[in-house]
C-alpha cells in the first residue's frame, strides 16, 4: 500500500501497467505568453506609432503656433507703443510755446526754421512739414505745396484738418517705402490759427525694430491692409526682417489705431528647436521593447516553476491532514480534492480484517473520515472585514470621557482610544450614519503606527452595522475631505492624531459633509455607553483618490514663475503627496523628513511650535528658497517660512490670503478665530472685505464659514480654509498652493510681501497645562470674576480684552490638556503690561496655577 502511495506522490503507475489517458497537447503557458506578448507589442508598437507620427507633430505643431502668436504680438505691441509716444512727441513740441509763437508768424521762413528746429528732436524721423490753415482749409493744397510728396500725403492733412483721426500711410518714394503721420494742432488762445505737422518717417527704422526682437527665429513682415474701390482689399509689405520658410504656421498681429499687421514666419531653426529627436523616442521604443520581453520572459519561466513546485507539495502532502500553503490559489481546491481522492483510496484499498491505521500511523499519517460531516479544516474562513458578519462590538467599560472633545475623538492609543473602543464607536457612527440615510462612510488614516488597528476595528464594526466602507488608504486629512467631495459617498472618518504626540491618536467625523463637534459628539459617545448599535452586513471597497485630489489642485492652480520649495512633512501623512503635488505644479521642490513614519524621529508633527521648523528654517537658507512650508501629522494645517528665514504668522499668512480673495470679491467675509492679530481686520476692512471674529475650532470655522458664505477662514493653529475656488474644509496643501500661486504672480518675494503689512509685538501661542476636567470650569471662574476695566471684554471663546494699545487672549484647548493664551501690543512694554494685568487676574481666580507668560 505504501509503495502505491509513493507511486501516486511521484507519478509513476502502479505495478507494470502503462499509465494511459492522461497526457498534454502543447503547452498552454507558452501559448498564453506568447499571445500576451503579441498584444503587449501590437498596442506598444502602435503606442509609439502614434507619438511620433501623430501625437508629437501635433504638439510640436501647436507650441510653435503658440510662439509664432507671441512674437507677432510681441512686434505689434512694440510698434504700437513707438508710434503712439512718436504722435505724442510731436505734439508736445508742436504745442510748445517757441513752436507755437513761430506758428502765429505765417512767413514761410519762419516756418521752415521752425520745421528744422523739430527735425533736430527727432532724429528717427526724415521730414517735418508744418502747413498752417487758413480759413479755406487745405482746399488749396495740391501735391507740391508745402513739400508734399503725393495725394495721399494731401488727403491726409485735409482729413487732419476737418479734424478726422487720421491713421499713419505708408507708401513708396522712389522705390523706397516711408510713413507718414499727420496731427491737428490749435493755438493754445487763438482757436483759429490751426496747423497740421506731418511727419515723415523713413521704413528702414521700422525694419531695424523688427530685427530687434527673435531676428533668428523667422521672418517678421509689416503689411498695410489697402480697401480698393470694388471693395476689395490686398496688403503691401512696407517693411520687413528676418528669415522664415515655414509659411504653415504664420501668425499675424494686428496693430491698433493703423492698417498695419505684423505677420511672423518661423524658421527651420525655430521648427528644430521644438522638434524631439526622433533618434531618441526609438530608444525609449528599445528600452521598452526589452523591457517588455524581460517580463514575458519571466513569467514563462516563472510560471512553470511556480506550478511544479506547488503540484510536488499538493502530492506530498496529498495523504495528510496538515496545513498546505500554494503559491497559485487557483489550485488550492485541486488540492483539497486530490487528499480527499487519495485518502478514500488508501482506506477503500486495505482488507475488512486488517488494521491499516498502524502502518500509517507509523509512517506518520493521519486518517479522516472522508465521509464525515465535520469539516477537515482546510476551508478559509471568510473576514469578517470584508463580509461584514461581525458580532456586535463589545463596549468597553470605563474608558475616559475626555477622549471625547469639542469636534473630534482624540485620546492615548496605548491606553484610552483602543481597537475595542474604536470598533464601539463605529458601531455608534454606523447606526447614527444608517439613521441619517448614508449608506456608504469613507474611511482613511494617517501614518502613525497605531492607525491600521484602529482601522480594521473601525471598518469591521461599519460593515457589521450594515453600512458600506470605501477604504481610501493612507492620506492626509485634507484629501479625506475631499473624497467625500469627489466620490458618490458624502460621509467619511477619518483616523489621525494630528499635531498630537505619536502615542496619541483620533477620529474626525464628516457626516453629509458636516464636520461632527460639540453636541453631536457628546451624543455619539452617549450612544457608544448605551451600545445601541444597529446589525447588518455591509460590503468594503477600496479606491485611490489621490490622483483624482492632486488632478483636481491642478485644474485650479496656475503658477506663473516656478518656485523653489522646501516641504517639511514631518515623517507625518503628507510625506509622498505633497512632494509630488508641488513637482506636478513646476515647483522645484527640496523634500525634508517626507517619508512616512509614525515615530516621527526629527521632530513632533506640530507646526504651532515653532521649535519643530529648525530643520526647515536652515534647509530654506541653505537652498536658497522661495519659500518653506511645513505639515502637520494629518496635512491639515500648515506653517510658512520666507527665503531669509522668518516664520510667517497664521495671521499674517491670513492677510495675504485675504488681499488676494477680496480684491476679487469685494464686500467677501473673512472669518478668522479669536486668537488673531487685529491688523488682519484693519486689513480686511480697508481692503473692502467683512472681518468675522470665531471660536477657534475646524469644525466651528467650517460651521461658520457655511454660515456666512465666506470665502476665506483661517485659525493662528495653521488652519487655513478656501470656499473660493475650493471646498471651504482646512487643507494646508492646498493653502500653500494658493501662496504659490499669489508669488509666482505678484513677482514679489514672501519677505517683501510681509515687509507691507503693519507691525506689531506679538507672542506665539502659549500654553498653559491643566488638567482637561480643571480647563473649562477655570476659564467659566475667570470670565465670571476678572475685572479687565481698561478694555473690551469679549467672552466669545474664552475671555480676549482688547485695550487701546494691544490685546490678550485665555481660552481653553479644545484640542489639549492646557489653556492658550495669545497678546499682542504696539512695543515691548506694552506687551508687558497687558500680560501683568493678565497675569494679576488669574492670580485673583487660582493662585496655583502655573502662568507661563
Amino acid at each position: 500500500m505504501l509503495d502505491k502511495l509513493k507511486n501516486f506522490r511521484s507519478g509513476k503507475p502502479s505495478g507494470t501497467a502503462p499509465a494511459r489517458g492522461i497526457s498534454a497537447s502543447g503547452n498552454a503557458i507558452y501559448t498564453v505568453v506568447a499571445t500576451g506578448l503579441g498584444v503587449a507589442l501590437l498596442v506598444l508598437v502602435l503606442s509609439f506609432a502614434f507619438l511620433l507620427l501623430v501625437r508629437e507633430p501635433g504638439a510640436r505643431n501647436a507650441q510653435l503656433e503658440q510662439v509664432s502668436e507671441t512674437y507677432a504680438s510681441q512686434q505689434a505691441q512694440s510698434l504700437n507703443a513707438h508710434l503712439a509716444l512718436l504722435v505724442q512727441r510731436l505734439r508736445n513740441a508742436a504745442a510748445s510755446t517757441y513752436s507755437t509763437e513761430a506758428l502765429a508768424d505765417s512767413r514761410p521762413e519762419t516756418l521752415a526754421a521752425t520745421e528744422q528746429a523739430m527735425l533736430a528732436f527727432f532724429p528717427d524721423l526724415s521730414a517735418i512739414k508744418l502747413i498752417q490753415l487758413g480759413e479755406m482749409g487745405t482746399a488749396q493744397i495740391n501735391p507740391g505745396d508745402h513739400g508734399l510728396h503725393n495725394l495721399i500725403e494731401v488727403d491726409m492733412v485735409r482729413r487732419a484738418a476737418r479734424g478726422e483721426n487720421v491713421l499713419p500711410e505708408s507708401f513708396q518714394v522712389d522705390e523706397a517705402w516711408i510713413t507718414a503721420i499727420v496731427t491737428l494742432i490749435k493755438h493754445p488762445t487763438d482757436t483759429s490759427r490751426r496747423t497740421v505737422v506731418l511727419a515723415t518717417l523713413d521704413n528702414a527704422s521700422l525694419e531695424a525694430m523688427l530685427s530687434s526682437i527673435n531676428p533668428d527665429s523667422g521672418a517678421y513682415a509689416l503689411e498695410q491692409l489697402h480697401i480698393q474701390r470694388d471693395g476689395s482689399t490686398h496688403t503691401n509689405v512696407i517693411a520687413s526682417a528676418g528669415h522664415g520658410t515655414v509659411t504653415t504656421l504664420q501668425s499675424f498681429a494686428t496693430i491698433p489705431n493703423t492698417d498695419w499687421r505684423v505677420v511672423f514666419t518661423p524658421s527651420n531653426s525655430l521648427v528644430e528647436d521644438f522638434s524631439v529627436p526622433a533618434k531618441a523616442l526609438y530608444i525609449v521604443l528599445a528600452m521598452c521593447l526589452v523591457a517588455l520581453l524581460g517580463g514575458f520572459a519571466i513569467v514563462a519561466l516563472r510560471v512553470p516553476k511556480l506550478i511544479e513546485i506547488d503540484a510536488f507539495q499538493m502530492l506530498t502532502a496529498a495523504d495528510r491532514k496538515t496545513d498546505l500553503s500554494l503559491s497559485i490559489p487557483q489550485l488550492v481546491e485541486v488540492a483539497r480534492q486530490l487528499r480527499r481522492a487519495t485518502l478514500r483510496a488508501l482506506r477503500s484499498s486495505e482488507t475488512p480484517g486488517a488494521a491499516p491505521s498502524t502502518a500509517l500511523e507509523e509512517d506518520g499519517l493521519e486518517l479522516v473520515d472522508l465521509d464525515s460531516d465535520e469539516p477537515d479544516g482546510e476551508f478559509l474562513e471568510l473576514d469578517s472585514s470584508l463580509s461584514g458578519e461581525t458580532e456586535a462590538p463589545e463596549i468597553p467599560g470605563g474608558f475616559p470621557a475626555h477622549i471625547f472633545r469639542a469636534y473630534d475623538i482624540r485620546g492615548d492609543a496605548r491606553e484610552e482610544l483602543t481597537p475595542e473602543l474604536m470598533s464601539a464607536i463605529g458601531g455608534a457612527v454606523g447606526t447614527l450614519a444608517g439613521e441619517l440615510g448614508q449608506q456608504s462612510l469613507i474611511v482613511g488614516m494617517d501614518g502613525r503606527n497605531s492607525s491600521p488597528a484602529l482601522k480594521n476595528a473601525l471598518v469591521r464594526a461599519l460593515t457589521g452595522s450594515g453600512r458600506d466602507v470605501i477604504d481610501i488608504g493612507l492620506v492626509p486629512t485634507p484629501v479625506a475631505y475631499f473624497a467625500t467631495r469627489h466620490l458618490s459617498a458624502s460621509s467619511g472618518l477619518m483616523i489621525t492624531g494630528s499635531h498630537n504626540p505619536k502615542t496619541d491618536n483620533g477620529l474626525k467625523i464628516v457626516i453629509d459633509q458636516h464636520t461632527l463637534h460639540a453636541g453631536a459628539i457628546e451624543k455619539l459617545r452617549d450612544r457608544v455607553i448605551r451600545g445601541e448599535f444597529e446589525q447588518g452586513k455591509g460590503r468594503l471597497i477600496s479606491e485611490d483618490i489621490v490622483s483624482a485630489y492632486i488632478d483636481h489642485i491642478q485644474q485650479d492652480i496656475a503658477i506663473a514663475v516656478p518656485l523653489k520649495i522646501v516641504i517639511d512633512a514631518g515623517n507625518g501623512a503628507t510625506s509622498e503627496i505633497a512632494p509630488l503635488l508641488f513637482e506636478e505644479l513646476g515647483c522645484e521642490v527640496i523634500p525634508l523628513h517626507c517619508s512616512i513614519d509614525g515615530n516621527f524621529p526629527n521632530h513632533p508633527p506640530d507646526t504651532s511650535n515653532e521649535a519643530n521648523l529648525r530643520d526647515l528654517i536652515v534647509a530654506v537658507q541653505a537652498q536658497e528658497a522661495d519659500f518653506g512650508v511645513a505639515f502637520d501629522g494629518d496635512g491639515d494645517r500648515l506653517a510658512v517660512v520666507t527665503g531669509s528665514g522668518r516664520i510667517v504668522r497664521s495671521d499674517v499668512l491670513m492677510m495675504i490670503f485675504a488681499q488676494d480673495v477680496v480684491s476679487r470679491n469685494p464686500g467677501a467675509d473673512v472669518v478668522f478665530d479669536v486668537k488673531c492679530s487685529r491688523n488682519l481686520t484693519e486689513l480686511i476692512t480697508r481692503c473692502g472685505g467683512r472681518p468675522v471674529l470665531w471660536k477657534t475650532g475646524h469644525a466651528f470655522m467650517k460651521e461658520k464659514m457655511a454660515e456666512t458664505g465666506a470665502l476665506l477662514g483661517g485659525e493662528f493653529s495653521g488652519h487655513v480654509f478656501f470656499g473660493e475656488r475650493w471646498f471651504g474644509f482646512d487643507d494646508g496643501m492646498y493653502a500653500a498652493a494658493r501662496l504659490a500661486e499669489i508669488l509666482s504672480t505678484q513677482g514679489d518675494s514672501l519677505d517683501s510681501i510681509v515687509d507691507t503689512f503693519p507691525a506689531s509685538v506679538n507672542t506665539a501661542e502659549i500654553l498653559i497645562p491643566i488638567g482637561d476636567s480643571e480647563k473649562q470650569p477655570l476659564i467659566e471662574r475667570i470670565v465670571r470674576n476678572a475685572d479687565f476695566s481698561g478694555g473690551t471684554v469679549n467672552t466669545l471663546d474664552g475671555i480676549r480684552v482688547d485695550f487701546p494699545e494691544g490685546w490678550g487672549l485665555l481660552r481653553a484647548s479644545n484640542t489639549s490638556a492646557a489653556l492658550t493664551a495669545r497678546f499682542e501690543a504696539r512695543n515691548e512694554a506694552e506687551l508687558e503690561a497687558i500680560k501683568s494685568e493678565f497675569r494679576q487676574q488669574i492670580a485673583l481666580v487660582d493662585p496655583s496655577l502655573n502662568v507661563t507668560f
